[in-house]
């Protein structure tokens, strides 16, 4: 009767083992680059947003950009029928889009259509 392991049993057991850690291992590695692609996507939206908003307040429809630490934003009056302007954010990590987002200005001044709103409603 024989008791214990072979040579042959250890080794294909070893290997098995090993191919389990590097799987484990990769996946840990593609963790960490979606979560870092999260992470720079959620900043890239948050930016994009803040620029959507302050260009529907002020009605601006020139081009520009703003650099960060993380990439870039850059807004520019849209080409098709819609109009208005279309706000990228640039992962220079990444050399990637992360969001891409549309103002829509209204025609006409925003601040004096929102006094005219004001205005209406606390006269009497």
């Amino acid at each position: 009767m024989k008791t214990g392991f072979t040579l042959v049993e250890v080794i294909f057991s070893l290997l098995l083992f090993q191919v389990g850690l590097l799987a484990t291992a990769g996946m840990v590695f593609l963790a960490q680059q979606n979560l870092l692609r999260a992470e720079l996507t959620l900043r890239g939206l948050l930016e994009a947003e803040i620029v959507v908003d302050s260009l529907e307040r002020t009605g601006g429809l020139a081009p520009g950009e703003k650099e960060y630490g993380w990439g870039e934003v850059s807004w520019a009056p849209s080409s098709d029928e819609l109009g208005g302007q279309r706000v990228k954010a640039f992962s220079t990590r990444l050399r990637d889009t992360l969001v891409v987002l549309r103002a829509l200005i209204p025609p006409g001044d925003s601040s004096a259509s929102g006094d005219g709103l004001l205005g209406d409603g606390g006269g009497g």
